[in-house]
């Protein structure tokens, strides 16, 4: 991946976390695509958007926006992703009942 392109995706996911009040991070790397695909449409459903990340790239955009809370770097390891979402537990919710069910 060429720098620029890196560039733009910092720049995106910067401006989506700060689009949103509150951010989760998952890893849904153990997901098979069946699942992966249903979780994205509760996830739809439900006006949350999950976004499968870089960690290094995710950790460049929350460098960028001056993210307060740097203890979080140290959880950004395998497969990372991202839930934004403006209701502050919805994702927890959606997590929540999603997994009971499946």
């Amino acid at each position: 991946m060429r720098k620029e392109d890196k560039g733009k995706i910092i720049d995106s996911l910067a401006e989506q976390i700060q689009g949103s009040t509150h951010f989760y991070l998952a890893d849904i790397g153990d997901l098979n695509a069946t699942v992966t695909a249903e979780l994205r449409r509760k996830c739809f459903e439900k006006e949350i958007k999950l976004v499968v990340v870089k960690n290094t790239l995710l950790r460049k955009a929350l460098e960028k926006i001056n993210f307060e809370h740097s203890e979080i770097f140290d959880v950004l390891t395998g497969h990372t992703s991202i839930m934004l979402s403006n209701i502050g537990n919805g994702p927890a919710k959606l997590i929540k009942d999603f997994f009971e069910k499946v």
